[in-house]
């Protein structure tokens, strides 16, 4: 079985993928679009053999954090809110 020639370039995907991650820390939504870019990153580099596989993988793994981080800060965002509010409807 041959493994398929690697390319010098770095695959751009790749990139985009961890700059999207990195905007996550500004707004939140953006993690989404760097978990996908990621995978879609590590599939055309196993595919093609271009670089950039630690691009995409460090971009999974930032996207994934800031994901888990956005839903639970809405989570506690949300519970702070139901108790002010039932604790006013009480009052």
């Amino acid at each position: 079985m041959t493994t398929p020639a690697r390319h010098e370039s770095t695959n751009t995907m790749a990139v985009i993928a961890f700059l999207l991650s990195l905007a996550s820390f500004m707004v939140a939504p953006a993690c989404l679009g760097g978990v996908v870019c990621g995978h879609i990153a590590r599939h055309q580099i196993r595919k093609t053999g271009e670089r950039g596989d630690s691009w995409a993988l460090a971009a999974l793994i930032i996207g994934y954090l800031m994901l888990l981080v956005s839903v639970g800060g809405l989570i506690l965002f949300g519970g702070i809110m139901l108790t002010m509010f039932g604790i006013a409807a009480f009052t």
